[in-house]
């Protein structure tokens, strides 16, 4: 992956909804320098603060690497949203004139699948707060599958599977449903004596949709405790995930692996278990969080080969600056 004379750099970030990170390496692909700020979700937060942060990231990665913007062979900036017109002219508006051609942009999926393909093409299967199914075919061509919001869709999301749950405590409740370890775990969780007084905490949040996000971490815990309700929730995130995956690989119509990326399958959960039990495809589960998967798709954009070499010296020298 020798470019030419004189050390080149390449910077990918990874935008999101709670954080944002940006990460630099070389052209060896020895990684310098990780990163974080606030979040960069153009929906969530006004377009000057977004800017500002994607700003301050790239010139702190340039700084602890010891990089001049000049030798940035590219950067990649990859955001929620950015498939979108809107927001990709604001990005090109924000950037293009100091980067030009060594600007990429693209929706803040193609680091996760990239975490798990290194630049190849295949399908990443998200489920974190909301969730979502892409594809990047052999032919260049892509598809998605759910993603609609928690209004309309992210079936399988942590935010659906902890309204399933908090629905089920107040069912309970109310005698209309089983009872349910989650019961006790959500008062604890909450610190509230009744779940009468959920309805305050919830509603009452700054962001309802996070709040009842984290509240899947209940149901893994009830499930491994044998709750049968809470083992139903499980299985029926996992099936439409599964469902999410299928539909996309149909629309391929070629064999790709599918990437297994968001909080609930970028860890060992019971519905990534379930997931990968019941799958008829193939899965990958990234050994690099997202922000590489930028790396690679900084490189691979600006028309440089990412090759077995370079890919391991990202996965060590990455995972080594993560752990710090």
């Amino acid at each position: 992956m020798q470019l030419n004379d004189g050390k080149k750099w390449f910077i990918g970030i990874d935008g999101g909804g709670t954080k944002t990170k940006a990460a630099i390496c070389d052209e060896q692909g020895q990684v310098w320098a990780i990163v974080a700020g606030e979040s960069s979700n153009p929906l969530s937060r006004p377009w000057a603060q977004v800017e500002a942060t994607l700003q301050q990231l790239v010139a702190t990665a340039c700084e602890q690497a010891g990089a001049r913007a000049e030798e940035v062979a590219g950067l990649f900036i990859g955001l929620g949203g950015a498939d979108r017109p809107a927001i990709r002219e604001k990005l090109h508006a924000s950037f293009a004139e100091v980067w030009q051609e060594r600007l990429r942009v693209d929706n803040d999926a193609v680091p996760a699948l990239y975490s798990g393909t290194w630049g190849q093409p295949g399908i990443v299967l998200i489920s974190g707060t909301g969730s979502i199914a892409c594809a990047l075919t052999s032919r260049g061509a892509r598809h998605r599958v759910g993603g609609w919001g928690y209004l309309l869709g992210d079936e399988g999301s942590g935010y659906d599977l902890g309204k399933k749950a908090a629905m089920a405590v107040l069912r309970a409740y109310d005698g209309r449903g089983e009872p349910t370890a989650l019961t006790g775990l959500f008062l604890a969780h909450y610190q509230v004596a009744s779940p009468e007084e959920l309805i305050g905490v919830i509603y009452g949040a700054s962001n309802p949709r996070m709040r009842l996000a984290g509240a899947s971490e209940l149901v893994e815990q009830a499930a491994r405790q044998q709750d049968s309700l809470a083992c139903r929730l499980i299985a029926e995130a996992a099936d439409d995930l599964l469902e999410l995956a299928q539909a996309c690989l149909e629309k391929t119509q070629e064999a790709l692996p599918v990437v297994l990326a968001g909080g609930l399958l970028a860890t060992d959960t019971l519905v990534r278990q379930r997931v990968m039990d019941k799958a008829s495809f193939s899965t990958v589960i990234p050994d690099v969080p997202p922000v590489i998967g930028s790396l690679a798709a900084a490189i691979t954009g600006t028309g440089h080969r990412l090759d077995e070499k370079a890919a391991e010296k990202l996965r060590k020298s990455g995972t080594a600056l993560e752990k710090r």
